[in-house]
């Protein structure tokens, strides 16, 4: 298997037709003060896997902050790859996510206990000059 993409963002969703839409690739998130909540967004990854790994893989998305303390219990999963459709899509939505302090969060992918990928977000405060209208 390999990581195709992966990625936050503002939404995401697979169209009837089979193609990924995506809105808002970020990698920043502003905040005037702390704690802050963000309302949502989306972590999207895509993995290929090979002829030889048909079947059900399980799959962990872990979010952490940057002292490796987790910001949401795991998301756990089942991924079924079949000859007709070799890749896998993952699309969770997040929601009201607390982020106590700036920093950098992570969120680790594995399948089947391996590490996949990581992705950050880094959390920034900001004053209200910064904030552009």
């Amino acid at each position: 298997m390999k990581l195709k993409y992966s990625f936050v963002c503002d939404a995401a969703n697979i169209a009837q037709s089979g193609n990924l839409n995506v809105l808002g690739i970020f990698q920043n998130i502003s905040a005037l003060q702390f704690p802050c909540v963000h309302p949502k967004f989306v972590y999207v990854a895509s993995i290929e896997f090979h002829r030889s790994e048909i079947g059900k893989h399980k799959f962990k998305v872990s979010f952490v902050n940057d002292d490796g303390k987790e910001v949401i219990p795991p998301l756990e999963g089942e991924v079924q790859v079949n000859q007709n459709n070799m890749f896998a899509n993952i699309i969770l939505e997040m929601n009201n996510i607390n982020f106590p302090k700036p920093g950098t969060y992570q969120i680790d992918l594995a399948i089947d206990y391996q590490h996949i990928t990581t992705d950050s977000i880094h959390v920034l405060q900001i004053n209200q000059n910064q904030i552009q209208r």
